[in-house]
């Protein structure tokens, strides 16, 4: 087994539920018994059972007093109340803590690793432990959780100094329970980064003298005024009517992991989840295990669908939006022929009036509102322009930078191809919108005709 041992896990999830559906031992808490196997042959049809975890995920809790209580509901074992009420020498209250990593990751769970114990015969093979701990960190039960806390005086196996630096949480104070933010450092590090940057007032552009803004909505107001564009689109067959009748009502959003194939849907009666890769069996999770049979069915066979349907849907999407950039969209022939809508709107691009070509890239990403830094490339020489800022609400700003050609004797034009290309990336978005809801609609739906 030493000699086979690859570190490649497969972990099955079970969780306990009560006769309603909800979590253990409360709405608040999933409890989940997992077992950890290591495939025996490449293929992975064999599997030997090495390993079971349990653990807790709390759900969102607002306050440090939800967290003791799920605690104390649990079964769990491991001393954690001294830890979520307390404060860390180095790292400072443990509720700030949590909310500053619910923040940066924007997740709301707490995942507690509480038993692990290693099969006999397994204890030594290397890197075990570290690969188990990460595994249920993003497996199911970690997924949606924004802090980790384990408490390893509860596991079987002892913890070495290199396995409890691979794992990658500290002890707290002087427990010894282990704490952490559940995402890779470097990635939590980036993203506490973005989040500084986008409150911070200095890096918001500052407007110069030449300046003017435009607001989109005129354009969304007379599109809504006239008819859409049937688009075609290659669409999946219709759902049968008996399973499309279990679909809960009020389907609000849905949340897909390529990487993992897990798909999260948010209804007006609640959240419902299905795991399991592309191709494989899909597993109801959670809340969804306690829904209607008709509604598991639904929920299976969209997990289904998804994976096999939207993809390519989903390439489809950009493809029609950079074919109505360019002027070469066709449109659906008759209503029979399968189709998703799109708004009519219209793009008007005033000409660049300077020599030289103008590129735009954002100064950071994903965040509210978007500024597009404007570059000017004449023969090799690169010149900062200016800036485009869009904002959610469709107002449209652009302005030069001060020191950019002081003498430009018609700088009006020129503001006005940049405002052009900031309502041109508005308008990419609602496009974008608008045909990935129907893309989800047909595959959560039985509508195949259009939506």
């Amino acid at each position: 087994m030493h000699d086979a041992w690859d570190r490649r896990l497969r972990l099955v999830h079970i969780t306990i539920a009560d006769e309603d559906g909800d979590g253990y031992p409360s709405f608040d808490v999933d409890r989940w018994v997992i077992d950890v196997r290591v495939p025996l042959t490449d293929d992975e049809a064999e599997a030997a059972t090495v390993a079971r975890v349990t653990a807790f995920t709390v759900r969102a809790p607002d306050a440090v007093e939800e967290i003791v209580e799920a605690l104390q509901t649990s079964d769990a074992h491991g001393s954690y109340s001294s830890v979520v009420t307390g404060t860390d020498p180095d790292g400072g209250p443990f509720a700030s803590l949590f909310a500053g990593a619910a923040e940066v990751l924007e997740r709301d769970d707490l995942l507690i690793i509480d038993r692990l114990e290693v099969e006999a015969g397994f204890e030594d093979l290397p890197h075990l432990v570290p690969a188990i701990v990460s595994a249920v960190q993003n497996g199911p039960a970690g997924r949606t959780a924004a802090f980790v806390l384990a408490d390893p005086a509860q596991w079987n196996v002892a913890l070495s100094d290199d396995d409890l630096e691979a794992i990658n949480l500290a002890r707290w104070a002087d427990t010894g329970v282990l704490v952490g933010v559940n995402a890779d450092p470097h990635e939590a590090h980036e993203r506490a980064a973005d989040l500084i940057a986008a409150r911070t007032a200095e890096d918001a552009p500052t407007h110069g003298a030449r300046h003017s803004d435009t607001w989109v909505s005129e354009i969304l107001d007379r599109a809504a005024e006239g008819p859409a564009l049937a688009v075609p689109f290659a669409l999946p067959p219709a759902l049968p009517a008996d399973v499309w009748a279990g679909a809960p009502a009020g389907i609000l959003h849905v949340d897909a992991d390529p990487d993992s194939g897990a798909l999260t849907i948010q209804t007006d009666e609640g959240e419902f989840e299905v795991v399991g890769l592309p191709g494989n069996a899909p597993q109801l999770v959670g809340a969804a295990v306690g829904t209607s049979v008709e509604t598991q069915a639904w929920l299976r066979a969209v997990h289904e669908r998804w994976w096999a349907y939207q993809p390519a849907l989903h390439d489809r999407v950009h493809e029609v939006i950079d074919r109505f950039l360019d002027g070469t969209l066709e449109f659906a022939a008759h209503d029979s022929e399968p189709h998703l809508h799109m708004s009519n709107l219209e793009l008007q691009r005033p000409a660049w009036p300077l020599p030289g070509d103008i590129t735009v890239e954002p100064v950071r990403e994903d965040a509210e509102p978007l500024v597009l830094g404007v570059r000017l490339d004449e023969d090799g020489s690169l010149e900062e322009v200016g800036a485009i800022v869009v904002h959610a609400n469709g107002q449209v700003e652009a302005f030069l930078h001060d020191e950019w050609r002081p003498w430009l004797p018609d700088h009006e034009a020129v503001l006005q191809h940049l405002l052009s290309l900031g309502v041109e990336e508005f308008i990419v978005g609602v496009l974008h919108d608008e045909l990935d809801a129907g893309v989800v609609g047909v595959i959560l739906t039985g509508d195949v005709d259009g939506h």
